[in-house]
């Protein structure tokens, strides 16, 4: 290829209003390609001001939906349609980046797909984030049971033939492990590559120089009932040993009580939100990290933590096997049964001694933000070239 040419990609992701890994990836997404527009249902108007200040978002009738935030899980029903809806003239093809609809996104270009892992919600229930309406209160809860009302039935049939056809029509899909990769021949019997997420490798390791070592172990990510904070706590009061919990979610409230009921206090501590500045001193001080999450997609915080010199203690399940290594080098361990007795005995045996931050940081290194950069521009360009050279 011509070092000359440029190819113009359109850029589509779920609707945009709140910061995860997905969008800390649109963000290395959009650093890769020139343009500055990006496609998306919805989004609030003021995150994206301050997350993506120079982007330019191009949104559906869904932004006008009254609601759109707080009814967000019913307002799911409109998402297929609203994707069909953009028309993408001008660009060479569509990379989409989604765990839910962008895929639906259709032009007479090539499209490729990241994929997050296919809809939980029609393909893996049991790892569902809400599996029922107790999370839920007044309208919201009366629109969970309607929502509920369909699933497992023809509609929710012809629902998930739509998801497959959209992910079938795609050019090529990319899965983000190969945990996803596995879920994406399951359920769309389609072949893909893997491309790791970015990881903020290089900032976090700065961030992190010269910070000693405290004794408490640490969960850091959002506290919802599927990520596992009851286990971690549980364990850490039954093992007697001190644990900080570090961000904000719909769980948290019930994470306080059962801290209280447990008789608690001063054991777990709860530090509520934190920034990007305090995320690699929070990672560095930690004996270790504790990631109790079940069937997690790729998982970015194991990452960052051994970025900081700070080994993990994972459930062995999920994408977080293709992150942290038990042998050489070492960066973590894996409990097996998903039990807090079992977490428990981990936390009480746990020797940082037996652990160095060099391989730990070395180990990161592999999911570094340049290395993604580099594979998703040539994947793209790839993709391009084969077309151009077909005619």
């Amino acid at each position: 290829m011509s070092d000359k040419k440029t190819y113009n990609i359109a850029v589509v992701c779920d609707p945009l209003f709140k910061m995860g890994g997905a969008e800390r990836q649109l963000m290395r997404i959009l650093e890769t390609f020139p343009q500055k527009t990006l496609f998306t249902a919805y989004c609030d108007k003021d995150f994206v001001r301050k997350e993506f200040p120079n982007i330019t978002v191009k949104t559906s009738f869904m932004q006008y939906l009254p609601g759109k935030f707080k009814l967000r899980y019913f307002y799911q029903l409109f998402q297929p349609l609203a994707y069909r809806s953009f028309r993408f003239k001008g660009y060479d093809a569509i990379l989409s980046l989604s765990i839910s609809f962008a895929k639906f996104a259709k032009g007479n270009i090539p499209h490729v797909n990241i994929c997050m892992s296919p809809p939980k919600f029609f393909w893996d229930k049991e790892q569902r984030t809400l599996v029922d309406d107790s999370n839920f209160s007044g309208i919201n809860k009366a629109l969970f049971k309607f929502y509920s009302f369909f699933m497992d039935t023809f509609l929710e049939s012809i629902w998930k033939k739509w998801d497959r056809d959209a992910a079938r029509r795609t050019d090529a899909m990319i899965a983000i492990s190969n945990v996803v990769k596995d879920r994406i021949k399951k359920y769309y019997d389609l072949d893909s590559d893997v491309i790791y997420p970015p990881v903020e490798v290089k900032e976090i390791e700065k961030g992190s120089k010269n910070v000693k070592k405290e004794n408490w172990f640490l969960y850091m990510g959002r506290v919802e009932t599927y990520k596992g904070v009851e286990l971690a706590i549980r364990a850490a009061v039954d093992a007697k040993v001190p644990l900080k919990v570090a961000g904000i979610g719909e769980d948290l409230a019930r994470m306080k009580d059962l801290v209280k009921e447990l008789n608690a206090k001063g054991l777990v501590k709860f530090l509520g939100y934190y920034s990007d500045e305090e995320k690699p001193v929070l990672l560095a001080k930690a004996k270790a990290l504790v990631f109790p999450t079940i069937g997690e997609d790729f998982g970015m915080v194991p990452v960052e933590a051994n970025a900081a010199g700070t080994p993990v203690i994972a459930y062995r399940n999920g994408g977080v096997l293709e992150t942290i290594s038990e042998r050489n080098p070492k960066t973590g361990m894996f409990f097996d049964k998903y039990d807090y007795k079992e977490l428990s005995k981990i936390f009480k045996r746990f020797n940082i001694r037996e652990y160095k931050a060099e391989n730990c940081r070395k180990q990161a290194e592999n999911f570094a933000i340049e290395i993604f950069k580099y594979k998703i521009k040539t994947y793209m360009e790839d993709i391009l070239d084969e077309k151009k050279d077909n005619g």
